[in-house]
């Protein structure tokens, strides 16, 4: 299994990646250490934007929920 070589700058997987939630570990499982690595919102954003995006933004490119924040 792979990693995305942005996961020790990334803010949603350094704030989420203990999370016990399944959602958050489905994202994590996909995104961050799996077959959707390089459709990444997140990634497009830091790319497009030259910074990173919120913490709270998800790798599909939505906000996370404010009950889970």
């Amino acid at each position: 299994m792979s990693n995305c070589e942005l996961l020790e700058t990334c803010g949603f997987f350094k704030k989420y990646q203990k999370s016990l939630d399944m959602a958050c570990k489905g994202f994590l499982k996909t995104y961050c250490h799996g077959p959707q690595m390089d459709e990444c919102k997140r990634k497009e954003f830091r790319k497009a934007n030259g910074q990173p995006p919120h913490d709270d933004m998800l790798p599909s490119g939505q906000m996370m929920p404010k009950q889970y924040t």
